[in-house]
């Protein structure tokens, strides 16, 4: 891209009429004292008049939602792209907003999860997937070849009448539907009562000895007629039966449990498909701090461990306290950091046996301010309770923000996860059936994992992610569509690595990061967008960054100029000054003394100027 920005008469504060022509597609370098006039013209001026232009090409009342700027004290800009700042500020205040969500990363994760996960149940965690006729033969076939024989087999699928039901209806009713023969009877708990489960026989045969269309035959009708559901009983022994279950849909046959086809909101703490329904997405909760009730554990029950029950007004429940304590053998004279975990957590539960009656047993710290929330009407109690108050973890999803559904679903192999996060870090979600022990022997990350992890260590864990191994039989499927999304992530991934902050993870809340660090994550998104002849205004990238990293971010401003953008950078780092296309030198001094372009042209060509910059650039003349 060729052409020109041309700035004419440009007056915005201290700046003395000032005339300048920029090449676009170039990186260029503003540079000089501390209020020559910089920012005054790459903000103020340029920038500004580049992004009032472009709001003004909106209707009138799109208008009304876009910050208006004001038309700087310029006599002309002309050829200006619209134009996107990236400066140092860090305007989100929303706990709602990651690391992840302002790169885009968590939008690209969440279809990745709906199309390349594999689901785990939560009960039994073994893998769940549809299951096709073909799918339960192929598995009848690797079942039989690792008994080592071709035991008899009968094909079943349940079917629930009513508990009432007699013998002579059962026979009425299989004669009807065409069958003879049931292989087992139980009855079942279900919501509108007790109810009888039949396995009606579909057929019977040795898997070696039986066509395929036969088995396949019997499979259909005992898909068909069970709803899905398909039982059979193997032989394996005189007196040893073992009953294999099958089932279409995401159903889990061993625990019966249906789960939902994933879609990508469902893996979004930012919608109520995915958000976690007691905390609503935040991952955390406002609740009782333990930590403020008993805020010195050096103390033992009888000293008042227990501060909010050491006022008059709620003597009653320290005397409780220890009375309980005595006959439950609770030490009531052993600082609290010396109790064991049972005897802290009988004084914060209370009495394992209670039953409801505040005088018979301990009721426990807990439901002491349970009582108190019961009470919350009252003024005071409200000022109480306000004072023992704090954000906590949220109990239901463990800080995940997400449901437990959602951390069922797991990308990657076994060794792909070794291999960027140990074993006792891996997050064990709310409210399963597993261990420690189950979580180890289950492939992969789910997508909190992901969360919680530095970005370098995701960026390793995406680089091994392509293999064969690492992916499902679906994705196998599904792997040219998978493709960009893949190379999108990698790449982003790859652009937050170069700009020197992999440290960071993708759930550390964005009001937390930094001037520099906002405005790299922002160089990066722009990267990622793969805008072209746009006008990108930087107030000093290099901000926080050591001098040895300083070749990341001149090389992500590179590849933005390359794209075909350009580039206005304020800046005074020595290597970005070099590594520029072009230097505009401001001065020669602040304030009124300044507003004055004093060199225009190439890095080389300052270093021989006798400008304040140059000077120093071209190591005339040294700090200190």
């Amino acid at each position: 891209m060729s052409g020109h920005i041309r700035i004419r008469g440009a007056r915005q504060h201290n700046l003395q009429n000032l005339d300048l022509d920029l090449r676009t597609g170039e990186l260029t370098v503003v540079t000089g004292p501390s209020g020559s006039g910089k920012s005054s013209l790459v903000f103020d001026t340029l920038y500004a008049e580049g992004q009032r232009r472009y709001v003004e090409t909106f209707s009138a009342y799109a208008r009304q939602f876009l910050d208006r700027m004001d038309k700087p004290a310029v006599d002309r800009v002309e050829g200006v792209p619209p134009a996107i700042a990236i400066d140092q500020t860090n305007p989100v205040r929303s706990s709602r907003s990651t690391v992840g969500t302002m790169t885009e990363l968590n939008d690209h994760l969440k279809l990745m999860m709906a199309r390349a996960a594999q689901l785990f149940d939560q009960q039994t965690a073994q893998a769940v997937q549809h299951d096709t006729p073909h799918s339960i033969y192929a598995q009848m076939q690797q079942r039989v070849a690792a008994l080592g024989q071709d035991p008899r087999m009968v094909v079943t699928f349940p079917v629930q009448l009513p508990a009432n039901t007699t013998a002579d209806e059962v026979t009425q009713w299989l004669s009807a539907s065409g069958f003879t023969r049931v292989h087992a009877e139980r009855e079942v708990a279900t919501p509108t009562g007790p109810h009888k489960l039949l396995d009606v026989v579909a057929d019977r045969f040795r898997l070696g000895n039986a066509e395929q269309a036969r088995v396949m035959e019997a499979i259909e009708l005992g898909l068909k007629r069970g709803s899905g559901r398909l039982h059979v009983y193997v032989q394996v022994a005189d007196d040893d039966e073992q009953l294999w279950r099958f089932s279409t849909g995401l159903h889990c046959p061993e625990s019966d449990l249906q789960y939902t086809d994933p879609v990508p909101s469902m893996f979004s703490f930012n919608s109520p498909v995915g958000a976690c329904e007691v905390c609503r997405g935040f991952g955390r909760v406002i609740g009782v701090d333990f930590g403020l009730v008993i805020p010195n554990d050096k103390l033992t029950l009888r000293a008042g461990a227990i501060k909010t029950i050491q006022t008059p007004a709620w003597a009653e429940c320290q005397d409780d306290l220890m009375r309980h304590a005595e006959k439950a053998g609770i030490p009531r004279d052993t600082p609290w950091n010396k109790l064991t975990a049972e005897q802290k957590n009988w004084v914060i539960e209370g009495s394992p046996q209670w039953n409801g009656k505040w005088n018979q047993q301990w009721y426990g710290v807990r439901r002491f301010f349970e009582y108190l929330e019961s009470k919350s009407y009252k003024m005071h109690i409200r000022v109480l309770l306000s004072k023992y108050r704090s954000y906590t973890p949220c109990t239901t999803c463990g800080g995940a923000r997400l449901k437990t559904e959602s951390l069922l679903w797991r990308i990657g192999s076994v060794q792909d996860a070794l291999a960027v996060m140990p074993l006792a870090q891996r997050f064990l979600p709310q409210g399963v059936a597993w261990t420690r022990d189950t979580l180890a022997q289950l492939p992969g990350l789910c997508l909190h994992d992901m969360m919680l992890m530095p970005i370098h260590r995701l960026r390793d864990f995406f680089e091994h992610l392509a293999s064969d191994d690492s992916l499902s039989v679906q994705v196998k499927r599904e792997q040219a569509a998978l493709h960009v999304l893949m190379e999108e992530i990698r790449n982003r991934l790859r652009y937050l690595c170069d700009v020197g902050i992999g440290y960071l993870s993708l759930d550390r809340q964005s009001r937390t990061l930094s001037g520099g660090e906002v405005q790299r994550i922002n160089l990066t998104t722009a990267l990622g967008t793969s805008l072209v002849n746009t006008l990108f205004v930087l107030d000093e990238p290099s901000i926080g960054l050591h001098p040895r990293d300083m070749h990341r971010i001149t090389q992500a401003m590179l590849r933005l100029r390359d794209a075909g953008n350009t580039l206005v950078v304020v800046e005074h780092d020595p290597a970005v000054m070099l590594a520029a296309d072009r230097i505009v030198d401001m001065g020669p001094g602040p304030g009124e003394r300044g507003g004055q372009v004093v060199f225009d042209g190439a890095p080389d060509q300052l270093k021989q100027v006798d400008t304040l910059t140059g000077v120093y650039l071209g190591a005339r003349r040294q700090v200190g």
